[in-house]
């Protein structure tokens, strides 16, 4: 089987801009995509920019333009707040509703950027796309696939589960070569010095700084005054009172101000009758979790063993087999207990460093 390595083969990566000089990338007015832009300019293609409106942030939007006018590349800006409302804060506000955790960037990933990057692709003469993600897209003679990055720490294949064969294949990530961070930003220190200080974006862009609580606050309540409730266990047995659900998730355990000799977390929030379940921290522990919305991005499937996951990011890969239960939905086995599995968060299927798929994680 060979193997074309979109991200090292200089010679098929020539053919590659031969073929469509033109590619479409997502720029944010931060140092990766700035990189990205930058490289791809210099290796022959005509780059077009898009800066996403999703929350009327002026200051990205400007940071952005700044970037297109220093690259000298066309750029646009595309309003999508009403979209963004709906198909990202909404759903999250919703999950949050109903005691889950859902993941915003996966979100936004899945329902906003690459869509309307795509769309925005093919309304100019079907271009490439490309992002500063740190991510792989290998192509084999049966379809393509995304790989993790060799930088770890850096790798976000996590939130890129979704892609499909048509996506995959006009995709680009051109910081995939690059072991560090540091070595992104000497390449924009020459250009934009201003931006090679800059910090990382962390947290939820929708969400101000340490005002996570006060969101839920306002978008769970309104003007209404939050509801407290009881901190229960696993009997039923009241062990306090909450201030209200919504600033706790699963797997918590600070700020529950319950006294007790042992080490407590969150085991379960219960919208339904307003409660959240304490109990030790061993009762976290899970050897199966429900998955639905499942997809396979493999174009050669999805094994039944032989496979690691992961249940966030940043979090431990660990071995397991799938259990199918219908086309979107699975039960996957893991051979060692999993911490805290929480709903709403992504479920996501490694072979090595292939990306086999994802779906959600649900309650049984």
């Amino acid at each position: 089987m060979q193997v074309v390595n979109l991200a090292f083969n200089a010679n098929e990566r020539k053919k590659l801009i031969v073929k469509k000089k033109k590619v479409i990338i997502g720029l944010s007015g931060g140092i990766d995509s700035a990189a990205s832009a930058y490289l791809l300019k210099n290796e022959g293609y005509e780059v077009i920019g898009v800066t996403f409106n999703f929350l009327n942030a002026e200051n990205t939007i400007n940071a952005a333009r700044k970037v297109a006018e220093k690259l000298k590349i066309e750029h646009h800006v595309l309003a999508a707040q009403s979209q963004f409302k709906e198909k990202v804060i909404d759903p999250f506000i919703t999950g949050y509703k109903q005691g889950e955790t859902p993941n915003p960037c996966l979100l936004c990933n899945q329902n906003m950027k690459f869509k309307l990057l795509g769309e925005f692709a093919a309304a100019n003469d079907d271009a490439m796309i490309a992002t500063g993600h740190y991510a792989e897209v290998r192509k084999y003679e049966n379809g393509y696939q995304l790989w993790s990055s060799p930088n770890p720490n850096k790798d976000q294949s996590y939130f890129l589960y979704h892609l499909d064969q048509e996506l995959l294949g006009r995709l680009l990530f051109p910081l995939n070569r690059f072991e560090s961070k540091a070595s992104v930003r000497e390449i924009i220190l020459g250009i934009l010095p201003e931006l090679s200080r800059g910090q990382e974006s962390q947290g939820i862009c929708f969400i101000p700084k340490k005002g996570h609580g006060l969101f839920l606050k306002d978008a769970v309540f309104g003007n209404n005054p939050t509801a407290p409730g009881n901190f229960v266990d696993a009997t039923g047995k009241i062990l306090g009172r909450h201030p209200g659900i919504h600033q706790f998730t699963l797997g918590q355990t600070r700020g529950l101000g319950i006294n007790s000799d042992k080490r407590l977390a969150v085991v379960e929030v219960s919208p339904a009758t307003n409660t959240v379940v304490l109990d030790e921290e061993q009762a976290l522990y899970q050897n199966s979790i429900l998955v639905d919305e499942l997809i396979v991005q493999s174009p050669n499937g999805l094994p039944e063993t032989a496979f690691t996951f992961k249940t966030c990011r940043w979090g431990h890969e660990y071995e397991g087999r799938v259990e199918r239960l219908s086309r979107t939905r699975a039960i996957v086995h893991s051979q060692v207990p999993v911490r805290a599995p929480a709903p709403g968060q992504a479920l996501v299927f490694y072979q090595g460093r292939q990306v086999l798929g994802g779906g959600i994680i649900k309650r049984f």
